[in-house]
């Protein structure tokens, strides 16, 4: 297939495949290890603007990141117009690349302090959001979307439109939702290439994405510059270059067992490395069960996995389990 010849803003992300901000899970040993094969762009966890603005400590840890993720986009969230500006600005300072507003998530927590996907029902609070961020950068700017909060209302088009008006880089388009949550049967692309045809900025496809083919299929249904993936990334950091190479080629890229160990061990390292043992190891609890799913006894080492507290025990685990498939 051929790809549009679209930039966001002056990035022009190869591949053409982005990694999305999952929420405890992309912090930057995880962007690492997915950069090591493929990614157009790298995205931060959701990051709250106010967090920033009064200094917050854990908010403040979140935006460590390496030269190696470039280019690297900052979500931000929020619903107050200069404090996500204030943010944006901050985060550019900070060396990072792109900035991306979230106005899509759909967790209670999150829309009821009136942010993420909250933002949809009031348009003109977009509005002044946009307008709000884009004044206070000079770096590329994204919103990421659903089509609506309430079911049957897509505000989609008009979401975009608002975005590019006040300029917006590209727009990132989850088709499902808000009360939809995460409903697989939900996922509705038609709203993707409806909003493709009503800009003119590049636009981005995000959801329900399961497979390489999933990927291709979406970049032909919608016409969309780009696809953003996310969870078919996790237990799969290579996700991304398989989808791409399966793109080009027809072909899928995969891992042999010894390279995934060794994959595994790399990002226990990087973990460790930045958050310290204890910290780290329980953050790669939740990691590992993912990349060991479908295993010999992988049920059995996710329990395990719940009382690991040291680098060694869960490399020793790590072993054991891929050890299995070499006495087979």
């Amino acid at each position: 297939m051929k790809f549009t010849n679209s930039k966001i803003g002056a990035i022009n992300p190869e591949p053409k495949i982005l990694l999305a901000p999952l929420a405890g899970f992309t912090d930057s040993a995880y962007r690492r290890i997915v950069k090591s094969f493929a990614a157009g762009i790298v995205y931060t966890e959701m990051i709250s603007s106010m967090g920033i603005f009064y200094g917050d400590k854990k908010t403040l840890d979140m935006l460590n990141f390496s030269e190696e993720e470039r280019p690297i986009a900052a979500q931000i969230f929020g619903n107050v117009p200069d404090k996500l500006a204030y943010a944006a600005a901050f985060l550019e300072e900070r060396g990072f690349d792109m900035i991306d507003i979230n106005m899509g998530c759909p967790t209670p927590k999150i829309v009821k302090s009136g942010s993420g996907a909250a933002l949809l029902k009031d348009l003109s609070l977009v509005k002044a959001i946009v307008k709000s961020v884009r004044k206070a950068i000079r770096i590329p700017l994204t919103v990421k979307i659903r089509k609506g909060f309430y079911k049957g209302q897509n505000v989609a088009n008009e979401v975009g439109k608002i975005a590019e008006g006040e300029g917006a880089d590209a727009i990132c388009l989850h088709g499902i939702f808000a009360e939809e949550f995460f409903k697989p049967e939900c996922e509705d692309w038609d709203s993707i290439r409806s909003l493709k045809e009503n800009v003119n900025i590049p636009v981005i496809g995000n959801g329900g994405i399961k497979s390489e083919e999933d990927v291709l299929k979406m970049f032909e249904e919608t016409g969309a510059d780009y696809v953003m993936v996310g969870r078919a990334t996790l237990g799969a950091p290579h996700f991304i270059k398989s989808a791409d190479t399966y793109i080009k080629t027809g072909k899928k890229f995969t891992l042999s067992l010894k390279e995934k160990l060794y994959i595994i061990l790399r990002h226990i390292e990087l973990e460790v490395d930045d958050k310290g043992e204890e910290r780290g190891i329980k953050e790669m609890r939740k990691i590992v069960a993912h990349y060991i799913k479908g295993m010999k006894g992988a049920s059995h080492y996710r329990a395990e996995l719940n009382g690991i507290s040291t680098k060694s025990d869960m490399e020793k685990m790590l072993f054991e389990v891929f050890g299995k498939y070499e006495e087979a």
